[in-house]
């Protein structure tokens, strides 16, 4: 007995006779009350206790040595004609690629940019035409005597040749979509288009010029002068509206490069005055379009959310050439941002490349050009989803029982007096929460078992009377 009553002394929860306690009504309103806060403030921290959170690093671009970046673009431009629009890249490294067409789509367009024709591939290198004289090659060059004599003007007008001077007859040049010297058409009398796929097109002719190049083409030519329907051999589509659509993409080095858009031909000249260079950009963006399933893992990750141009800032904005020879330059910082969500591994992660765009227009002394310049952050975004602590929530939980037990403590019969330090440091607090919290269930479980032990009791006395 003298054990038993050494261990009552140490009692943290002393009891109150049932006879001392007193339950009110105002008492039940407040119990109900407090159980009620209680279990929505548990319910309010379980659920944000289940939101998955993301921690945000800058760390340097951990790229694969040589790995390559693809650029994505949908560009049109009304004054530039499919026959000579080229797409050349560059990049710091010194590397230059003239001319790329293997993943690039032209489709003619008209002044309202609307499409004017079929979307082809451009089968890339081409033979160039051999010249007798690459200098004036025309002026050398007399076709009047032996094409105009083997077909007469007096009994034979199937074929005539005639040269024109497009400095002096710009309106005319214009009117056919003749934007390179020297060009050679082919126009027939009385129609002079032929319907090819379903299409009129006129002709061009784009082999050799050279005087027995020239006269053997007259020859073959012959015979399908007065037939509509007959489309020659050697013959070319001749572009028959002003402007193209160049989509595709490219695979570039992650270092700064340029893509170059330009009028090119290797056996052609250009008169700067008439090229314009106005462009409107249907879609500009880094890397691969992201899938739904990882666009939502983006847009819940991202730091700053995503607005509706997060992936292309340039999409559907237009440039003008007011004057001759402007070049129009696009200057872009590109940032790569890494999401890493929690589950799914590798596989789920995705790279997602933002930039910001500086636009401008100069005159150049140069063959005007359409310039899309880029550079690549040496620093990477890193956004990993990462699930909440379990014991920061069960802290929590604590905490709420400690700070509502006064309330709650009501329904039992004890009274308890509690003082709580002020929470100067988050340590300090988190600590006193977690004691306090244990100590106070504690004192609950205590109150239960002592209440039972109790009822017990008046249980047994009550068989024995």
């Amino acid at each position: 007995m003298g054990v038993k009553s050494r261990m009552k002394s140490i009692d943290f929860y002393k009891k109150l006779p049932t006879d001392l306690t007193e339950s009110t009504l105002t008492g039940s309103f407040i119990s109900i009350i407090a159980a009620t806060l209680m279990g929505l403030l548990l319910v309010l921290e379980l659920a944000s206790f289940m939101r998955v959170q993301s921690a945000m690093q800058l760390v340097v671009d951990s790229s694969p040595q040589n790995e390559l970046l693809k650029i994505t673009f949908n560009i049109s431009f009304p004054a530039l004609s499919c026959e000579f629009a080229t797409l050349d890249v560059s990049d710091a490294l010194g590397k230059k690629r003239m001319n790329l067409t293997k993943t690039i789509r032209k489709t003619p367009v008209d002044i309202n940019l609307e499409s004017a024709g079929t979307t082809y591939v451009d089968p890339g290198i081409k033979q160039q035409p051999k010249y007798d004289d690459e200098d004036k090659w025309w002026d050398h060059l007399d076709l009047t005597q032996p094409i105009h004599e083997k077909y007469p003007e007096s009994t034979d007008r199937r074929i005539r040749f005639a040269k024109i001077d497009c400095t002096a007859e710009v309106d005319l040049c214009r009117s056919n979509f003749i934007t390179a010297f020297p060009s050679i058409r082919v126009f027939r009398r009385a129609h002079d288009d032929i319907y090819i796929n379903g299409q009129h097109e006129h002709e061009a002719y784009t082999g050799d010029r050279t005087k027995d190049a020239l006269v053997a083409f007259a020859d073959t030519l012959v015979p399908s002068a007065g037939q509509p329907y007959l489309k020659h051999g050697d013959l070319a589509a001749a572009p028959k509206t002003s402007g193209c659509n160049l989509a595709g993409f490219v695979l570039v080095k992650k270092v700064p490069g340029t893509l170059h858009f330009t009028p090119r031909s290797e056996h052609h000249s250009f008169d700067h005055n008439w090229m314009n260079m106005s462009h409107t950009v249907n879609s500009f963006y880094f890397g691969a379009m992201p899938s739904p399933t990882k666009y939502h893992a983006l847009k819940k990750l991202h730091p700053l959310g995503l607005n509706s141009d997060w992936l292309d800032k340039l999409k559907g904005q237009q440039f003008f050439s007011t004057s001759p020879q402007h070049t129009h330059e696009h200057y872009m910082q590109v940032v790569r941002t890494t999401i890493q969500p929690l589950h799914g591994g590798k596989a789920s992660s995705y790279d997602a490349y933002e930039y910001n765009a500086h636009s401008h227009t100069y005159i150049s002394d140069h063959q005007p050009t359409a310039k899309f310049s880029y550079d690549l952050a040496a620093m990477q975004v890193v956004v990993r989803e990462q699930p909440r602590p379990w014991y920061k929530f069960l802290t929590k939980s604590l905490l709420l029982l400690v700070l509502l037990l006064p309330l709650l403590l009501l329904l039992l019969p004890q009274v308890v007096v509690r003082e709580q330090p002020r929470p100067w440091y988050k340590f300090l607090t988190t600590t006193c929460a977690v004691i306090g919290g244990v100590f106070t269930v504690a004192g609950i479980l205590d109150s239960m078992l002592y209440a039972g032990i109790n009822m017990r009791k008046k249980l047994e006395l009550g068989k024995q009377g």
